[in-house]
Order: C-alpha cells, then structure tokens, then sequence
C-alpha cells in the first residue's frame, strides 16, 4: 500500500547492490511496484529486485530517468505476464518508443494496465501482436479533461489480438466503433469499457451500440462513460431509451454500466423491458452520480421494480428520487426475497428530503432479508472534472445529500433489529396459535368420544353397534 510506504535514501539502495551475496535480491518476490512518483532518478534502485520469478510488475514511466526503459529489464524478467505502467503529470508521446519496444519484448505479457491516453493507434498496434494477450485495462477511471485524446484511425487486421477478452478504449466513440467493427473483429472479446471526454451526440451513442452489439453478439460486460467537465456539459444531449435498445440483444450480458453528465431518460417500463431481455445481469449501473442535478426520472419504489426484473443482481447503481412517495412496500409473496444476493447500492447523488427515516424505514423493509448490503453516497468522478466552477451551490447540494444518506446508512442497522425482534416475536405467537390450535383439535376430539359414549355408540374392532 503506497499509505504505508517507507522512502529510502539512495545510500540505502547503493549499499544493498554493492554488499548482496546473490544476484536475487528477494529471491520469492512474485509481484515488484516500483514507485518513482515523488521522486526522480531512483529507477534503477529497482534493477536488483528483478529476477526471472517475477510475474507482475508496475512502474512509473519518468522520461527524465530513463533507467528502466533503457535497461534490459525484459531479460532480467522474462516471465512477466502482468505489466502496469502508471503516468504521473503530462506524457510525451514522443518519447513513447522505448516503451513501446519493451512491451513488444514481452511476449509472455497477458494482462496491460496503461494510462488511457497512452492507447493510441501505436500502441494499440505493439500490443495486438502479443500472442498471450488477454487484459487491456486503463489505469484510472472518472474522466480527466485537459488531457490530450488518444488518435485511433485505424482499424483491427486479420489476427489482431488472438486471445483478448477484455479491453479498455479512451477516445471519441466515432474512432473507438471504427477501430471495432470497420475490419477484422476480436474473436474472443467479451468485456468491453469505453470512456470518452467530449460531449458526445446521442445519435453517435445510439450508432456505437447498434454496431458493436451487432459485431459482438456475445458481450458480457459493457461500460460506456461519457462524461465532460462541468464547464462543457450544457453541450451534451439527454440519452433516451432509444440509444440504448441495441443492448437488448446482449443476452449473455452480465453487467451493465452507463456513465454521463445528464440523468438517463429512461423510466421503471424501460427498466422492466431491460430485465426481461437481459436476465443474468448481475451488475447494473445507471449512471448514479451525473452532474447535472435534476429531477430524476426513477423514485425510490423503483427498487421494487429492479428487484422483480433484476433477481440476479449483486451490485445496482441508480440516481433516485427519495423525496416524495414513501410508504412500505407490499409484503412479498411468500418464499421470495427482495434482492438475495444483492451487495452494493449506490444511490450517488440521489435527491433525498430533509427527513431520512421514511427512507430508511422503506428500505428496511425492503432490504429485511438481506442486511449485508452495503449502501453509498457520493461522487466518484476525477476532482479535474470541476476545475474552474464556481458555484458554491453546486458542492453544497452534493454533500447536503450525502449526508442524509449516511443518516439513512447510521439508521437502517437499529431499524433491521426491530424488524428481527419484531419477526421472532411474530413466530413465537405463530407457535403458541399453532400449539392452541392442535390442543383445541384434541379437545375437540375427546369431547366428540364422549359424546358418542353418550348416545349408546360403541366402538370395539372397528365394528359399529347400533
């Protein structure tokens, strides 16, 4: 954990190198992460520590202290099959080669985590030629404005990334789908996460997903991010259902994510046709935290109708009206529960009134059945994304927000303490009718024998006599 580092001074190192007894410094080290970033010239500190045991590696690239990516590190690691490579400050792309000759080295590589505006056409191209390659991942997520976009003009050749099925793209959507559907296609492609940072016309988001769904039929993991700075979003249009219908034809899809500055346009009717066409969704996120903080479409009783249409599910996003409308759910029918696997609810800047307990005293009802679920506020977007606004009211209404539901968060464990006192109270009156009932029945039954004694009936073998 970098929370818990400890910084060397130089000498350190230099005595280490000089008085070792083997050439394998920490001869079990599996994973090294080498972390230059609040320093320099200390890259080759980290040159003893590599042996051909090493299997995950991670570094900053610093182009003022070329040491690593001169060295012959690729021999010193040849069974490398995890590579990160994180960016600190603003790149030079180029001065990218000598990367880009170390990853070509590497063919043993299976997973790439790389900063995203580092994936352009270059490198997109040195890294479909690994063999092994499986994960192309990014290395942090939220939009970062200001940074410069990858160019991606190309399109996939014949044999291109053999064995990838997961893959991250930063770019404009036009050059991402192009880069997808306009030549050859990734046979084993199932996870696919796409972010732009220009406010994109939602009639070239509806294009995006028409051709990738019709190129690649058998996702499982779709991530679509487009999100700007707050200064640009009264450029960006409102996504509608209608953008998002090619999805229904991801059958195999299990988890679904949607980011953008406006709150989706999409109603609980949406979302029952969305759960009836995808029924292993297990991961559902959409779009929890925009940052235009209008009146969401979707209330809090539209939980209810995630839970009838989503029974899989283990994590659900949503931005939430929680103002207006609570009484209890129904009960359910008996011997269903209301989200059982359920872990994580991200409600992000969901509206919520000045009152939490009627919203905590629904979602106590609602959640009776499984207290394990973990409920979050807030946003997660990169801090850059608000450079430059001024408005003081916009913070003021997050945070007001965020603080009522942890309120909600504080109270929901007392309330399910009631609800299951509540319910060993209900079944032990449950036991004692039960048990009145069957002494009722037996009493019942003896005074019917006496009866009979009575009347002159006598019961001996089975035989009656009258």
């Amino acid at each position: 954990m970098k929370e818990k580092a400890i910084c060397f001074e130089n000498s350190v190192f230099d005595d280490l190198a000089r008085t070792r007894t083997t050439l394998e410094v920490l001869p079990n080290l599996r994973r090294l992460c080498w972390d230059t970033s609040d320093s320099h010239w200390k890259s080759c500190h980290a040159i003893p520590f590599m042996h051909d045991k090493i299997t995950e590696f991670a570094f900053y690239p610093d182009y003022n202290d070329p040491v690593l990516l001169t060295t012959d590190i690729v021999a010193r690691m040849p069974s490398l099959t995890s590579l990160t490579c994180i960016s600190f400050g603003r790149h030079d792309p180029s001065k990218h080669q000598q990367l880009l000759k170390l990853l070509s080295e590497w063919q043993k590589l299976q997973e790439v985590t790389l900063p995203k505006n580092f994936l352009d056409d270059r490198f997109l191209k040195t890294l479909s030629l690994l063999p092994e390659l499986r994960v192309i991942q990014f290395d942090t997520l939220g939009g970062l404005p200001g940074l410069t976009t990858p160019t991606i003009k190309s399109t996939l050749e014949d044999g291109a990334f053999p064995m990838l099925y997961d893959l991250c793209l930063h770019s404009t959507l036009d050059d991402m789908r192009h880069y997808l559907t306009g030549g050859a296609l990734l046979p084993r492609l199932k996870n696919l996460s796409v972010e732009s940072v220009h406010p994109e016309p939602a009639q070239t988001v509806q294009q995006f997903f028409v051709e990738v769904t019709r190129c690649y039929p058998g996702l499982e993991t779709v991530s679509v991010d487009v999100i700007v700075s707050i200064r640009r979003q009264d450029s960006c249009e409102p996504l509608m259902p209608e953008e998002f219908c090619p999805l229904l034809s991801l059958h195999q899809l299990v988890r679904l994510e949607l980011r953008h500055n406006l709150p989706l346009q999409i109603s609980d009717i949406d979302l029952t046709e969305l759960g009836a066409a995808l029924p292993s969704i297990e991961s559902l996120v959409l779009n929890p935290e925009p940052l235009l903080l209008t009146k969401p479409r979707f209330t809090i009783r539209s939980l209810l109708s995630v839970a009838q249409n989503f029974p899989n599910l283990l994590h659900l996003g949503l931005y939430l009206d929680a103002q207006e409308d609570m009484t209890p759910p129904a009960p359910s029918v008996p011997g269903t529960r209301m989200f059982p696997y359920l872990r994580t609810l991200n409600v992000g800047v969901s509206a919520i009134g000045p009152d939490h307990i009627p919203v905590a005293l629904f979602l106590s009802h609602l959640l009776s059945e499984n207290e394990r679920v973990v409920i979050q506020s807030g946003v997660s977007w990169n801090k850059e994304l608000f450079r430059g606004f001024r408005s003081s009211g916009y913070s003021a209404a997050v945070q007001t927000r965020c603080d009522r539901w942890n309120e909600v968060v504080k109270t929901l464990p007392l309330l399910w303490q009631l609800r299951r006192e509540e319910k060993a109270h209900r079944q032990d009156i449950e036991k004692e009718v039960e048990d009145l009932r069957m002494r009722n029945e037996v009493l019942m039954g003896k005074m019917q024998v006496n009866g009979d004694a009575k009347s002159g009936r006598v019961i001996d073998n089975k035989c009656t006599i009258c």
